[in-house]
């Protein structure tokens, strides 16, 4: 008799958060729709305080700012967004009828990543968004890669500086209890506090010596390996 075939759910990577801040409700209908269809997940707000209300609750991989908004123009919500600390980094292209160019100065020198003169045309603007989210991604791996290589140089070199005076300890030890005179409970405290500082110098064995698995590393010193264990 066939045995029925479980069908395990497939896991689904997370479409890029798009937050799009549009006054007019017909283009960003629009501009909502098609940004859709090019595989984003995208959250519409009307003017700049409920952009940045969003900006605040909701983990967003790219902004689209429109510049003529009531009240608070774009370029001021661009400010706001790079005084933010969650959204500093946050692409964010800026979308005008403005095609002059010291309005687009303005707009680049407020943090805007990018500029597109309206109409939109909506495949250049999710090209440029999937350009500026790999550019992201790949900034943020860099800085990973950085920060664990100098977490590696701290180890081996409190490693080195520990190592010295640990090895001294261990061979004062190891004199002392050649000693004939020694009474029984002082050897076995001894051999006790021996036996932690041996277990202290395999753990900077392990701090010192074991090879980064996780990136290349460059340095003079061997890295810590951080990379997560496994189990089944």
């Amino acid at each position: 008799m066939a045995q029925a075939v479980v069908q395990r759910p497939v896991s689904q990577v997370p479409l890029p958060h798009v937050l799009l801040v549009e006054d007019h409700d017909k283009a960003a209908r629009g501009i909502e729709e098609l940004l859709r269809l090019e595989g984003f997940r995208v959250t519409r707000a009307a003017d700049g305080p409920r952009a940045l209300e969003i900006a605040e609750t909701d983990r967003l991989d790219a902004v689209v700012l429109d510049v003529m908004l009531p009240g608070m123009n774009g370029f001021d919500v661009c400010r706001a967004l790079r005084c933010y600390e969650p959204t500093q980094q946050v692409p964010i292209v800026l979308l005008t009828g403005l095609s002059d160019t010291p309005h687009k100065l303005e707009g680049l020198q407020t943090g805007a990543d990018d500029y597109l003169v309206k109409p939109v045309p909506t495949r250049e603007l999710a090209a440029r968004l999937r350009k500026l989210i790999a550019g992201r991604l790949e900034r943020a791996s860099l800085l990973h890669r950085q920060r664990i290589q100098a977490i590696g140089e701290i180890a081996a070199a409190v490693g080195h500086e520990v190592n010295n005076p640990l090895a001294a300890a261990l061979g004062t030890i190891d004199l002392v209890l050649l000693r004939d005179e020694l009474s029984t409970q002082s050897r076995r405290d001894l051999a006790e506090c021996r036996q932690h500082l041996w277990r202290i110098a395999a753990i900077l064995t392990q701090l010192t010596d074991v090879p980064d698995k996780t990136v290349p590393y460059i340095g003079t010193a061997r890295m810590v390996d951080l990379t997560p264990e496994v189990r089944g």
